[in-house]
């Protein structure tokens, strides 16, 4: 009994280009091979999909970034940045800031530069409660920035590193299947296992085209947003010194005199001079 050579083996041999050596390939696949085959495919739409929406929130970032360091640059007070920040594009520093200033409106402390205190009682505890609640405000608003901006990308390196695998288990079940075809024929020829082969192989080709730029771009990305943090990091740290150097935040200077109920005891050093006694 002989085995009929498959109806692909003269046109893989005659193929003259690339595309023409892939198609007859495909052509010679089993089922279950171009299964995995269109799952590569689907593999590689949601790579490249994820990439063109990252690349959108990048451009996005960066420009609202721009504009709220120009704006930053330029404001006189804290108000009238506030109201520009509301109509700038929305970026990881421009969201820190309205998410700031925000805490500062809730809290009163941005009409504190201009009528007294902020809050009732004693107006430094006040301030120091509300550097407090913005320096947690503008921490939290980036990091869910962040994360927010990060979504997406564990699907991205999934793909990166999963498709080669999923490609050599194609060519895995495609060699099965051609040492079973010829198992059953009683001559071997390169005319009977190419075919096979050829199309096992093409899996592999697949799974490596379609992580081989999953990879790069996914390190690509991860760097852009990398620098985005760091530079929202260096934005909350100048926001805060702004805020201190507007008067929203005070802290207690060096040797301020602090009251002490005369029934506690005062702990001292030695050498130590306790007001009212005398050396």
């Amino acid at each position: 009994m002989t085995v009929a050579l498959p109806s692909v083996a003269i046109p893989l041999a005659e193929a003259t280009s690339f595309w023409q050596l892939v198609t007859t390939s495909i052509k010679a696949s089993s089922a279950l091979e171009v299964g995995i085959l269109i799952l590569l495919l689907i593999c590689s739409i949601a790579s490249w999909g994820i990439v063109l929406w990252k690349l959108k929130v990048l451009r996005a970032a960066k420009a609202g970034n721009k504009q709220m360091a120009d704006a930053f640059m330029a404001a006189d007070d804290i108000a009238s940045l506030g109201g520009k920040a509301g109509s700038m594009v929305g970026s990881p520093n421009v969201i820190i800031y309205r998410s700031a200033y925000g805490s500062l409106s809730t809290t009163g402390a941005n009409r504190g530069t201009s009528n007294g205190a902020a809050g009732h009682g004693n107006p430094l505890l006040a301030k120091r409660g509300v550097e407090e609640r913005v320096q947690m405000t503008m921490e939290h608003a980036s990091r869910n920035e962040f994360t927010r901006m990060h979504s997406g990308m564990d699907i991205l390196a999934s793909i990166a590193s999963a498709t080669p695998f999923i490609g050599l288990f194609g060519t895995v079940l495609g060699i099965m299947h051609t040492f079973q075809m010829l198992g059953t024929a009683k001559s071997a020829s390169l005319n009977v296992i190419a075919p096979g082969i050829a199309a096992a192989l093409i899996a592999t080709a697949a799974g490596l085209a379609v992580a081989i730029p999953a990879v790069f771009l996914y390190n690509w990305l991860s760097a852009r947003m990398d620098e985005l943090q760091e530079q929202a990091d260096m934005f909350v740290e100048s926001l805060g010194q702004w805020f201190l150097s507007t008067g929203v935040f005070k802290r207690s200077p060096k040797n301020a005199h602090v009251s002490h109920d005369a029934s506690e005891p005062v702990i001292v050093g030695e050498g130590a001079h306790v007001p009212g006694s005398r050396e």
